[in-house]
């Protein structure tokens, strides 16, 4: 009896004192260029803080990223040369919009964000 009334009171406390998951995983896509050397959106903003955030050029040539909902130009972008990648961490994930082109049409990116 002492045996169980012990297991009952521990699993109680286990119940109470265990984690639950509340955030998802990283949220992840291929994205395609439509048209080269014209920006659109690749991740939407959020009125939220990100916790993270990758995105990498997948091409054998040059992709821009542009962070902010105001007109993109490739003198205000960050430059990613092939393979490279924008990786950002909570607290500078940023949380606005992102633009993204590439120097080719067809080209991808693999977006990824939480």
């Amino acid at each position: 009896m002492l045996c169980a009334a012990s297991f009952a009171i521990v699993s109680m406390l286990l119940g109470v004192f265990a984690q639950t998951q509340t955030s998802q995983g990283p949220v992840g896509s291929s994205v395609t260029i439509e048209i080269a050397n014209k920006f659109q959106q690749v991740v939407p903003a959020t009125g939220t803080e990100r916790r993270a955030l990758t995105i990498k050029n997948n091409n054998s040539d040059n992709c821009w990223v542009y962070i902010g909902g105001n007109k993109a130009s490739k003198e205000k972008s960050t430059t990613l040369d092939p393979g490279s990648s924008y990786i950002r961490y909570w607290p500078f994930a940023p949380s606005d919009a992102i633009q993204a082109t590439c120097a080719t049409s067809s080209d991808s990116l693999l977006v990824e964000y939480q």
